[in-house]
Order: C-alpha cells, then sequence, then structure tokens
C-alpha cells in the first residue's frame, strides 16, 4: 500500500511539475490529483487531458518531435572542460580551492615514464590525501564527477617526456 500511495504522490507531483512548465493552470489540488495514474496509460476522454498526456510524455520522453511521441529521443551531452598537462610542476584544475571542482575523468594517451599526483581529495578520515597514476599507466580513468573536498585539485607529472599526454576532463562545481 505505501508503495501505491508514493507512486501516486509522485505522479502527481510530476504532473504539477509539468503542468507549471508547460503553463497551465493547475485544475486541481496536488492532493486531487491521483488521477495521474489514469493519465499516464490513456485518456478519460475528456480533450484536455489527451493534450496534457500528449505533453506530458513528450517532456517524460525528452520529445523532441512533438506530433511523433512513439520516436522521442534525448540528446545528452555529456560536457567537460579539458586541461592537458603540459609542465612537471603542480597544474591547477578548476579555480585553486577546496569544492570548487568535479574530477570527471583522466585520459593517459601512452604510457607514462614517470608518475602524475592528484592532490585535493580527502582519505576515509576526511584528511587531505594525494593519489598517483604510476608509471607505464596508459588508458583512462572515470572518477565520475569526483569533488575535490580536501584542498585546491592539482596535477604533478614528474617527467617532462610525459608533457600533453595527460589530459583531465572536469567542471566547475559552482
Amino acid at each position: 500500500m505505501g508503495g501505491l500511495m508514493t507512486r501516486r504522490i509522485m505522479s502527481a507531483a510530476m504532473l504539477a511539475l509539468a503542468l507549471g512548465w508547460l503553463g497551465v493552470a493547475q485544475a486541481a489540488p496536488v492532493e486531487e490529483m491521483h488521477r495521474t495514474d489514469k493519465l499516464m496509460t490513456e485518456h478519460d476522454g475528456a480533450t484536455g487531458d489527451i493534450y496534457l498526456l500528449t505533453k506530458l510524455k513528450s517532456l517524460l520522453a525528452c520529445e523532441r518531435l512533438q506530433d511523433q511521441a512513439s520516436k522521442g529521443h534525448c540528446v545528452i551531452v555529456d560536457a567537460a572542460n579539458l586541461s592537458v598537462i603540459s609542465k612537471t610542476t603542480a597544474a591547477t584544475i578548476g579555480g585553486g580551492v577546496a569544492n570548487d571542482t568535479y574530477l570527471k575523468r583522466v585520459i593517459v594517451l601512452a604510457a607514462l615514464t614517470g608518475t602524475c599526483v592528484f592532490t585535493g581529495f580527502a582519505d576515509s578520515d576526511g584528511t587531505a590525501q594525494s593519489f598517483t597514476i604510476p608509471a607505464a599507466f596508459v588508458g583512462e580513468r572515470n572518477f565520475g564527477g569526483a569533488k575535490n573536498s580536501a584542498g585546491a585539485l592539482t596535477v604533478t607529472c614528474s617527467n617532462a617526456a610525459d608533457d600533453n599526454l595527460v589530459l583531465v576532463e572536469w567542471w566547475p562545481a559552482s
């Protein structure tokens, strides 16, 4: 019973939000929007419900072809800033303070001759801790948008032969 009620409340909230986005006046208080279960499957014969159902399906499907709800598609762009590490001194990624940058991915184009040390993250106790990409590594590591919670995000590669081989994808946290 709790799961059904939760789904009904979430459906009502989604419909109310969609109606707000569409600029449609809400006809009933949210408590009375239990009809959304019906709207999500079939219309109840009212022209307004057909219109709302079509618009709601389009919004939920990331629809670009408004007249063809069965052919909807979403365009998702995984945007990131890219910094090419081109020196052996610390390269600051992002703004240079704690909690300002998400580390998305590190790409190493050829086997490293030295190591690359990353700072700005915390260990399991919350203390600042660096991590090292070892020599001979090549490939990529996905960090999923880890936030630099323990200081500025920096990268220091130890060997000039590795200049321009390390790419850092990141996004500002603010």
